[in-house]
């Protein structure tokens, strides 16, 4: 039983709000179906602009293929360690606490080292409203307080999603130099405002962006080939992008078609023919990376420096238990003060 004597007299941590954690680990999903997003891109392709549409063929670089000198890779994590529920008068409210981390990894003269790591810890709510500050929940674990317009109940973890994008790009945006293509893993939400690559690695396709009669060429991809180089215009990214499709490794007997195969996209406004050299080198290049199915369930996509970043980035997230005790303690003791 918690002691109600001696409790600090600073005020209220979660201000007018009647703060209560949802018991449900996170694990186990939450209490309540996710309504759908209703989210769709509205995207326009061009699939000739490499080639036209009936010369459609697998590509298998030929000759020497080089990248520059430096490759760095962008990944981030995140994690939602405890829900909420905020009251505030007759206002039923979702919220959560969340901490994202983003980080690279450098890739220079055949050797690949840790670069910047960068924490972030947030307390969000939805329904436009936030916490009227910071919450300390102990010395050194501080969520800053945030807000989301959604009133769904998984609104918070979206938002959590959506900072740790946003910082993959910040991050991304500061590698970016004329000796560095930056692979950010994920779609690329950014333009490099100086000199250098970057490109955008989605390992997990959920749009083909092609034609029906292209999906043949698809599936029988070769290890180390690629398609045609397409263009993609979005309105939510609001800049072109080139992109295709390649393949890391055979898929296995009895596995999908699609294994092994990823997606790479570039902004388009470096034009055709270096975004063609780039294909035909990354072609070459990816799969070296690739890690074995032994080493990693996700493998051949997610690749080597990608997965080592992961497992550094979520060590340096922290104890999610330990966190979610802390925050519940937290929790309980504002109850009990009324």
């Amino acid at each position: 039983m918690l002691e109600t004597q001696g409790l600090p007299s600073s005020p209220p941590a979660f201000g007018d709000f009647r703060v209560r954690v949802d018991p449900w680990e996170v694990d186990y999903g939450d209490q309540t179906p996710l309504a759908p997003s209703d989210d769709e891109p509205n995207e326009q392709v061009d699939h000739q602009v490499e080639t036209k549409e009936a010369a459609w063929a697998a590509i298998t670089p030929q000759g020497e293929t080089s990248l520059p000198p430096r490759v760095v890779f962008i990944d981030g994590v995140r994690r939602l360690e405890v829900r909420i529920n905020a009251r505030k008068a007759d206002q039923l409210i979702y919220g959560g606490f969340g901490s994202f981390g983003v980080g690279a990894v450098d890739v220079e003269n055949s050797a690949a080292s840790f670069g910047e790591l960068r924490i972030s810890r947030i307390a969000v709510l939805g329904a436009g409203e936030s916490l009227p500050g910071p919450v300390h929940v102990r010395k050194n674990l501080v969520y800053g307080a945030e807000s989301t317009p959604n009133i769904e109940l998984d609104g918070p973890l979206r938002h959590i999603q959506k900072s740790m994008r946003l910082a993959e790009a910040t991050l991304a945006r500061d590698t970016c130099r004329d000796d560095t293509l930056t692979i950010v893993d994920g779609p690329l939400s950014f333009e490099p405002a100086r000199k250098g690559l970057a490109l955008g690695y989605i390992k997990r396709i959920h749009q083909l962006y092609l034609p029906a009669r292209f999906i043949p060429l698809l599936a029988g991809l070769p290890a180390g080939a690629r398609t045609p180089i397409f263009s993609i215009q979005s309105a939510g990214a609001g800049f072109s992008r080139y992109s295709w499709f390649q393949r890391l490794a055979h898929p296995g007997p009895g596995e999908t078609d699609l294994h092994g195969i990823v997606r790479l996209e570039l902004s388009a406004n470096v034009g055709v023919e270096t975004a063609r050299r780039l294909a035909d080198s990354a072609t070459a290049w990816l799969p070296r990376t690739a890690p074995k199915r032994a080493r990693d369930p996700r493998s051949p996509q997610n690749l080597l420096p990608i997965g080592a970043l992961e497992q550094k980035l979520r060590a340096a997230l922290g104890d999610a238990r330990l966190f979610r005790r802390w925050i519940e303690v937290l929790v309980t003791k504002e109850a009990i003060r009324g």
